[in-house]
This record gives structure tokens, sequence and C-alpha cells, in this order.
């Protein structure tokens, strides 16, 4: 028979191997989730860009604070919001600033951009310098989506008269 200390020890034993922490991931590791999270943002830019609307890359609890207006909350608002968007405009958007650093199953991109906005019933675009932050998150399946899209305009603001 095994004494109860035994047992007692092998268990705190196994748990501790178990919780303790697995290493830091290797420079490849980081590489790969990088390049996987550029996928998403390049899905972006495809689906907006498009017209077609595919807004697979989203998270389903996505928070999308565009410039301008209140936050959205969740794919089926944002997308709706992206479908009317591209319903009105012909939309140009490229990132050629970005920065992207993960910590885990989190990914921060910070990104400077611009976008073009095409009136689909004629008349001049409005190009926009833009800059933000998106958040991805990693899911149990191991694929990353947009969790948080947060961006505002460079254009100042027209000149105001601070006198009385």
């Amino acid at each position: 028979m095994i004494a109860p200390t035994r047992i007692f020890l092998c268990a705190v034993g196994l748990a501790v191997v178990a919780c303790a922490p697995q290493g830091e991931p290797s420079q490849a590791d980081i590489e790969a989730d990088i390049a996987a999270v550029t996928l998403v943002r390049d899905q972006e830019v495809a689906s907006v860009q498009s017209g077609q609307g595919d807004f697979s890359y989203l998270a389903a609890d996505i928070v999308w604070m565009p410039p301008n207006e209140p936050a959205l909350s969740g794919s089926t608002a944002v997308s709706e919001w992206l479908r009317e968007v591209m319903s009105l405009f012909e939309v140009s958007l490229s990132y050629p600033t970005s920065e992207i650093t993960v910590s885990g199953d989190l990914a921060i991109e910070r990104f400077e951009g611009t976008v073009t906005f095409t009136p689909v019933d004629g008349g001049d675009p409005l190009e926009e310098s833009i800059k933000g932050i998106h958040v991805y998150r990693r899911g149990d399946d191991g694929s990353w989506k947009m969790l948080y899209d947060v961006w505002n305009s460079n254009t100042p603001l027209p000149e105001m008269d601070m006198q009385e």
C-alpha cells in the first residue's frame, strides 16, 4: 500500500509542474503571431476596399470606435455600419505605418494610414490621414480576430477665434 504522504507529495508535484509557466515564446512564435495578425489586418483592408463585406475578421464582441460617431459593440452592429458606409462610398484604405506587439493571446497594433471615401453617386473624394489602435485576440482555435478598432483623423480642427 502506498503511504498517503507519498500520494499527497506526488499530487503536489504534478500540480506544480502543470501550473508552472511554459517559458517565453520563441522569436519564431512571435514572428508567426505578428504575421497572422497582419493577415487579419490585410483581410480588413481587402474586405472594405472590395465592397463585398466579408467581416469574418471581426471578433463577435468587437468594439468599434470611428471618429465623430458613438462606439459600436458587436460584430453585427459593426458589419451593419460598414455595409452602410460601403453603400455610400468606395473606400480605399492603407496602413503604411504599423507596429504590432504580441503578448500572449492579445496583440496591439499602432498604425498610421490613409482612408479615402469616394461617393458612389459622384463627387469629390474625401481623403483622411488617420492614426489608431487595433487590438486582436487569439481564439481557442488559434485564429486571430479584431477585438478593438479605434481611430481618428490627423486633420486639424478649423481655426477658432478664442478671443472674447
